[in-house]
């Protein structure tokens, strides 16, 4: 696949030298298909395939990659993603597209490359190594995700970590649903994907051989032991050789497995007798990757940390203390008065059952959270389907897989791996490293105890701040309006409601409307359409890739909708909620909520106009 700027004003054809179907202009991009003829090359403009003469094109050399602007395009894309109803639970993370860039392309100087083709047998290029169908699926299939992308948009180092975000997401329910036809898990209760299965999908092209492969693999230490307890080696299905598992038991054709050798030689062996064995490609795959993902965090917190200072906050877990305290208690199945205890977890939540032979994981970690006085943390557990793991994907706020400062008492979901566990396992997160995690949870060898993973399992981590705003309305603020017009007046009138009502006080009330001001001009009507963005109403939420995506258009175009979108990602902002100055909550406001681009210039025009409205 081969980028050309246009030179001139050309005309598209219908065939090498044939009659015009369009007309093309200067540095417009377009791509070739490969097809040449004579004098003309065949070119695909974003849905329109033709031929332009070969004189009229110059081949585009790629774009220097900025490490900082790729990782908070990532963070931008995880974000519109996840606001997706149709996202979960197969929530996407900034951290994996980056460790898949790393994977892909890491220099030797440890730098993500904008590159040309690097995998033997693909046409993918840029940081993620993109292909023509990978991108072709995206543009088809993204929706609202893939509006403002075209054929040529793959060269563009930002537009792939969109790409390879809707892949992942792709890669994960096609893993679901495998799983679900093979009778593992319910439509109710869906069995997750680990990173591990979801990142063996995109190198195998397929979720079915992921699942088989990452099961192949498997050993008992993965499935949690104690610490003191050895690591058997994997089954026999593990020390098969790679090429012989994927054509006997994994069901791949034979030119399926030469391209996968071909792509991956240093990862497979050769595609004959001296191919790697299944568990020495799965643990190649598993420690590369995890050191991406280990990189990937490092590249967050060295280029957004505030996205994950933001999510942590206080770093208190009030229902980890609950825990310990049933540690303590040594409960195990059929032990003394341990199964009562059990039913005490279920009971928390209203969930019928009689006997602890019921998985009982997310009930354990649902009465931590019922029972530990925070009234935050107690509402917070989810309302659906409590007693399922796969109900806490959605829980609180995503945190990176391999970061290295996970607060104790993180929610942590790992993909199926007992055989009573159906959609999963959910425990609290103790300690880890790169390759393991030690979790503290309910049904952990039929007992509330320590175990440790493997973290290449882990299907997610989730955090709750809690702190939040006051409980209960807030006294609407005295705040100077005399700068507006009456429509405006109105417009900041429902803003300070909203932000009152939500427990919000004065400096938080001025602070955003100054920030509606700003971006709308106080306007409910106000529309902002350009080629990378559809920003709507008081607080120009983006449909495109901000706060707008997933919402119908008539409720941005709503003042008291607008507004109560961003109440409620404020809610979730540590820094904003604890404010106690106008400069502390404008910044985090800034920094954490609208998240323009030039962020000082933007702190400073949006704190001058914060001090105006002072009474």
């Amino acid at each position: 696949m081969t980028t050309y700027l246009v030179k001139g004003f050309p005309d598209l054809l219908d065939k090498p030298g044939g009659t015009a179907i369009d007309g093309l202009t200067g540095n417009m991009i377009v791509v070739g298909t490969g097809n040449v003829s004579g004098d003309f090359i065949e070119v695909k403009v974003d849905d329109q395939t033709g031929w332009v003469a070969k004189e009229s094109l110059a081949v585009k050399g790629r774009d220097l990659m900025s490490e900082v602007a790729f990782v908070r395009e990532c963070l931008i894309a995880e974000r519109a993603v996840n606001m997706l109803p149709q996202t979960t639970p197969w929530f996407v993370s900034a951290d994996y597209v980056i460790a898949r860039a790393i994977f892909e392309t890491q220099d030797t100087g440890h730098k993500m490359v904008n590159a040309d083709p690097k995998i033997p047998g693909s046409d993918g290029v840029g940081p993620c190594q993109i292909s023509t169908a990978e991108w072709k699926r995206f543009l088809d299939n993204g929706g609202d995700l893939a509006a403002g992308f075209g054929t040529g948009s793959v060269d563009d180092y930002l537009a792939q970590a969109w790409g390879a975000a809707f892949t992942m997401f792709t890669d994960a329910k096609a893993i679901t649903q495998a799983k679900r036809a093979a009778g593992e898990g319910s439509d109710a209760e869906p069995a997750l994907p680990s990173y591990l299965e979801i990142f063996l999908a995109y190198l195998t092209g397929s979720p079915k051989v992921a699942i088989a492969l990452a099961a192949a693999a498997a050993t008992p230490a993965d499935k949690g032991q104690d610490a003191a307890a050895a690591a058997p080696a994997a089954g026999t299905d593990g020390a098969s050789k790679l090429n012989d598992f994927l054509k006997t038991k994994a069901g791949l054709a034979d030119d399926q497995i030469a391209a996968l050798f071909k792509a991956r030689p240093g990862l497979t062996g050769t595609n004959d007798a001296n191919a790697k064995t299944v568990a020495d490609f799965v643990n190649g795959v598993s420690a590369r990757f995890a050191q991406g993902l280990k990189d990937a965090f490092d590249l967050i917190n060295k280029h957004a940390p505030e996205t994950i200072a933001a999510v942590v906050g206080s770093g208190k877990a009030p229902w980890f203390d609950i825990a310990r305290q049933e540690e303590g208690k040594h409960i195990k199945e059929g032990v003394g008065n341990s199964d009562a205890e059990i039913l005490k977890y279920f009971q928390s939540i209203n969930f019928p059952t009689n006997t602890s032979q019921t998985p009982w994981c997310a009930a354990f970690v649902s009465f931590c959270m019922k029972t530990c006085g925070d009234p935050v943390v107690a509402a917070s557990v989810p309302k659906t389907n409590p007693a399922l793991a796969a109900s806490w994907k959605n829980w609180g706020d995503a945190l990176p897989i391999n970061g290295t400062n996970t607060p104790p008492g993180a929610v942590v979901v790992l993909a199926p791996t007992e055989n009573h566990d159906v959609s999963g396992h959910v425990a609290l997160y103790v300690r880890g490293d790169a390759n393991t995690i030690t979790l503290l949870g309910g049904n952990q060898s039929d007992a509330v105890k320590e175990s440790t993973y493997a973290r290449s399992r882990v299907a997610a981590i989730r955090w709750l701040d809690v702190a939040g705003p006051a409980a209960g309305p807030a006294a609407v603020g005295n705040i100077n309006l005399s700068h507006f017009n009456a429509q405006q007046q109105d417009a900041a009138k429902i803003i300070i409601k909203a932000f009152a009502d939500a427990g919000f006080g004065r400096l938080h009330q001025i602070t955003a409307v100054a920030n509606a001001w700003r971006e709308s001009s106080l306007d409910p009507g106000q529309e902002t359409h350009t080629s990378k963005e559809d920003s709507i109403g008081l607080f120009q939420l983006n449909m495109r890739s901000g706060l707008g995506v997933g919402h119908a258009l008539g409720d941005l175009r709503d003042a008291l909708k607008n507004t109560d979108i961003i109440v409620g990602v404020c809610k979730k902002v540590p820094s904003f909620v604890k404010a106690t100055d106008l400069e502390q909550a404008v910044t985090a406001f800034v920094r954490f909520v609208e998240r323009p681009a030039n962020q000082p210039a933007e702190i400073a025009d949006r704190l001058h106009k914060a001090n105006s409205l002072m009474a």
